[in-house]
C-alpha cells in the first residue's frame, strides 16, 4: 500500500498546520486546506485516501463536504472533528459518512490511533463500485462496462473536479484555473471550445445518468455519478 495522502480541511490555520505537521512526523502525506473550494482544486490531481474535516468550515459544512465527495470516491475515509459534541452532531456526522467523530479538543494520540486503525485494514468500500463509470487519473481512461474513452491530462482534471463539486455548478473562472489558462488573456469562448470537445468523448455514455450542464451565465455542473480512481 503506497503512503496515504491525507487532505485536512480546516478554517484555522494553527490547528490546521499543528496536525499537518504531526502527521507528516508520522510518515503521512498531508495537504491542509483553509477552505473547501481550494481543496477541490486539489483533488482533481490526485485524490486523497482520507479527509480529515471541520465541521464548521466556511461557505460549506463538513457533512456537505463528505457526501459530496464519497459519491466521488466511494473508498474515501472520512474523520469529522468539531467543537459540537451533542448526540445530534455526532449522529449527523456518521450520518454523513465518517468513521470517526472527534470531538475538540482531542489529543493527537487519539488522532494517530483512529489513523492506525483505519490504515490497518485491506478493505475497501472501492471494489463494490467496480461495476459504475469511472475515470483513472493515471491513464487519463474513462469506463464504463465495456465502453472506454481516452481524455487528455486537462480533460481528466477538468472533469475530476466537475465531479467532486458535483451536484454544484463550478464557475467558469474556477474551471479555467484547473486548466491552468491565464485568466487575463483568455476568453470565455476559449473554454466553450475545450467543454463542448470533452462532451463529443462523451456520447458513447449514458446521457440520462451522466452529462455536462452549462448553467448559462455562471459556469458547468456534472449530473451523474463518476467514480474518481488514482
Amino acid at each position: 500500500m503506497t503512503t496515504p495522502l491525507i487532505y485536512i480541511c480546516e478554517d484555522d490555520p494553527d490547528l490546521g498546520k499543528a496536525i499537518m505537521s504531526r502527521l507528516q512526523d508520522e510518515g503521512y502525506r498531508v495537504t491542509w486546506f483553509a477552505d473547501p473550494q481550494d481543496m477541490d482544486e486539489q483533488g482533481n490531481s490526485e485524490a486523497p485516501d482520507l479527509l480529515l474535516l471541520d465541521v464548521q468550515l466556511p461557505g460549506e459544512t463538513g457533512y456537505s463536504i463528505a457526501k459530496r465527495y464519497l459519491r466521488t470516491l466511494p473508498g474515501l475515509r472520512v474523520i469529522m472533528m468539531s467543537v459540537l459534541s451533542r448526540n445530534e452532531d455526532l449522529m449527523l456526522g456518521y450520518e454523513s459518512g465518517a468513521m470517526v467523530y472527534l470531538p475538540k479538543p482531542f489529543k493527537p494520540e487519539a488522532l494517530l490511533a483512529c489513523l492506525s486503525g483505519i490504515f490497518g485494514t485491506n478493505e475497501s468500500l472501492a471494489q463494490l463500485a467496480s461495476a459504475q463509470l469511472s475515470l483513472n487519473m493515471q491513464t487519463h481512461k474513462l469506463a464504463h462496462k465495456d465502453e472506454h474513452v481516452l481524455l487528455t491530462a486537462n480533460e481528466a482534471r477538468v472533469l475530476s473536479f466537475l465531479a467532486l463539486r458535483s451536484p454544484a455548478v463550478a464557475e467558469y473562472y474556477e474551471i479555467m484555473e484547473v486548466m491552468g489558462i491565464d485568466l487575463d488573456h483568455a476568453r470565455q469562448n476559449t473554454l466553450e471550445a475545450f467543454m463542448s470537445r470533452l462532451r463529443r468523448k462523451l456520447v458513447g455514455f449514458d446521457r440520462d445518468e451522466f452529462t455536462l450542464k452549462n448553467k448559462r451565465n455562471s459556469g458547468y455542473a456534472l449530473m451523474g455519478n463518476l467514480i474518481i480512481k488514482n
